[in-house]
């Protein structure tokens, strides 16, 4: 059975994903982890004309949010997710309400696709066939990681799994109590962030696997570019189709 985080399993309850997701969100975007992929994006879009993004695997839809209200153009942003989440929609930024699988999703040449921090959850043949479809119909994606397999990584996540998420609970959008309750007086939300954190650095890849994998798996490889960045006080990696 290939290795999988809870939030991943249908019987994962929605309270603790929504928490997870949103923690994770409002930690990336306070540290400005993707200040660098605003740039990329800006720069594609600047040199594409393209004015439509379509974030997949959205999530909380933060890092996505934090895109949108950072670029130096006027874009529409539509997050989309297989478990929507609600999300203040905006004139043009909003959250698809329909469940949206992957594995069936249509490439538009007419959107630039973006997926933050979700590359790794899928197994090796659906990644494959992500890529493969946006080649095939010359569209544009950006996939992030901000994980990689390192000992330093696993630091990290513990570090923002504990004393992180007990700095950041209470100022996570919007408040609850529920939230306040299953972090500090029954930790549960504590526990499962770490375990999917710990998971999630297991299954992720270095940018020289990366590399490797898709020269493995793609005949176009020239056309896929894989590249690491500095950002405080990691590195991420993008993928960019």
């Amino acid at each position: 059975m290939a290795l999988k985080e809870l939030e991943d399993y249908p019987w994962f309850p929605a309270l603790l994903r929504k928490y997870q997701m949103e923690f994770i969100g409002t930690m990336v975007s306070r540290l400005r982890l993707y200040d660098k992929v605003v740039e990329m994006i800006s720069s594609d879009l600047n040199r594409n004309g393209q004015t439509n993004i379509q974030d997949l695997c959205s999530g909380s839809g933060y890092p996505a949010i934090f895109v949108h209200n950072n670029l130096n153009k006027t874009v529409t942003t539509t997050l989309t997710d297989k478990y929507p989440q609600d999300v203040e929609a905006t004139a043009d930024l909003y959250y698809e309400p329909i469940a949206i699988d992957l594995t069936t999703l249509e490439i538009s040449t007419h959107k630039y696709y973006t997926m933050y921090n979700a590359f790794h959850h899928f197994d090796t043949q659906d990644q494959k066939a992500l890529i493969q479809k946006v080649i095939d119909k010359n569209g544009h994606l950006l996939i992030v990681e901000i994980m990689q397999p390192s000992f330093w990584n696993a630091i990290l996540v513990t570090l923002a799994s504990t004393i992180g998420l007990f700095v950041l609970c209470p100022l996570i959008k919007p408040f609850e109590w529920k939230r306040i309750f299953f972090t500090y007086v029954l930790p549960i939300n504590l526990l499962t962030v770490l375990i999917d954190g710990y998971i999630s650095i297991l299954k992720s890849k270095s940018k020289k696997s990366y590399i490797q994998w898709v020269k493995t798996h793609f005949e176009q490889s020239e056309m896929i570019k894989v590249t690491e960045h500095f950002t405080f006080p990691s590195y991420i990696i993008t993928i960019k189709v």
